[in-house]
C-alpha cells in the first residue's frame, strides 16, 4: 500500500497569516512557490498589523524597479531604501510591545529584520523559517526553482506534486475555481485534493476589537508559542475537490 504524501505548494509571503502555519503543519513537503512572477502591491512584500488604537496600517518592503514580468524569486528589495527594516521594527514594537509574549518572540524578529537580505524571496523565506522554528514545524522543505516543474496554476501545481511524489495536494481556499476549473491536471498526476477550510481562531488583541488574518507574529505575541501550537493542531473539517 503506498503511504499518502502530502504537498503544500504556497509562494513565500511576507509574515504570513496563521492559516499559511496550519498548511504547513499538515505538510509532508512544504514547496516555496518561488517560480511565479512578482505581482505589485500583494502579500509577497507587504501585510497589515493592528495598531494600539485598533486601526490596520501596512508594513510593506520596498522593491527595486525591475521588469513587469520579473520572477518572484529574481526580484531584489531595493537597496537605496534600508531604512525601512527598523520602521517595521519600530512599527511591530508599538502595535505589539505590550503583547505578554513580545519578549520572547520580538528578538527573533529583530534578529531577522535586521540581517541583510538582498532578494525579497529569500527574505521572507527566512522569515517563514524562523515562525516554523518557534512553532515547532519542520516538513522536508523545497523551493519551486529547484524542481524542473513548469506551467501555470493548476498545471504548474500538479507537475509539482508529481515531481516530488506527493499524492494529495492541500490547497488554500483561493485557488479553489481555477484547480477545479483545471482538476484533469490532477487526476492525469494521480494527486488527490484537499481544500484549507480553517476558521481563523479569535483571541485577545491589542487595542479594541479584533481583526483577523493578520500575520502570525501577532497571535504568537498575544498567545504565546504553546497556545499557538495547540490552535495549528486542530483539525476543522477539510473538503476535497
Amino acid at each position: 500500500m503506498t503511504s499518502e504524501r502530502t504537498a503544500v505548494i504556497t509562494q513565500p509571503t511576507y509574515l504570513p497569516w496563521l492559516g499559511y502555519f496550519q498548511q504547513i503543519a499538515r505538510a509532508d513537503v512544504f514547496v516555496i512557490l518561488d517560480t511565479v512572477q512578482f505581482e505589485k502591491q500583494s502579500w509577497q512584500n507587504r501585510n497589515r498589523l493592528k495598531s494600539a488604537s485598533g486601526e490596520t496600517f501596512w508594513l510593506t518592503v520596498p522593491i527595486a524597479k525591475q521588469p513587469l514580468e520579473t520572477l518572484l524569486l529574481d526580484v531584489r528589495i531595493a537597496p537605496q531604501e534600508q531604512r525601512w527594516r527598523e520602521k517595521h521594527l519600530r512599527s511591530i514594537q508599538g502595535a505589539l510591545g505590550r503583547a505578554p509574549f513580545f519578549q520572547e518572540i520580538f528578538p527573533r524578529i529583530e534578529r531577522w529584520l535586521r540581517t541583510p537580505q538582498e532578494r525579497l524571496a529569500d527574505s521572507n523565506v527566512s522569515g517563514i523559517e524562523l515562525i516554523c522554528e518557534c512553532l515547532g514545524l519542520s516538513p522536508k522543505t523545497i523551493r519551486a526553482s529547484q524542481l524542473t516543474a513548469r506551467g501555470s496554476k493548476a498545471e504548474l501545481v500538479a507537475s509539482i506534486c508529481r515531481e516530488i511524489g506527493a499524492t494529495r495536494y492541500l490547497a488554500n481556499a483561493g485557488s479553489r475555481d481555477y484547480i477545479e476549473q483545471d482538476h484533469h491536471y490532477f487526476d492525469d498526476a494521480g494527486v488527490g485534493v484537499e481544500f484549507q477550510e480553517w476558521p481563523h481562531p479569535t483571541y485577545a488583541q491589542q487595542g479594541p476589537g479584533f481583526v483577523s488574518h493578520l500575520p502570525a507574529i501577532d497571535a504568537l505575541m498575544n498567545l504565546g508559542t504553546a497556545a499557538v501550537r495547540t490552535i495549528l493542531r486542530s483539525s476543522p473539517s477539510q473538503k476535497s475537490a
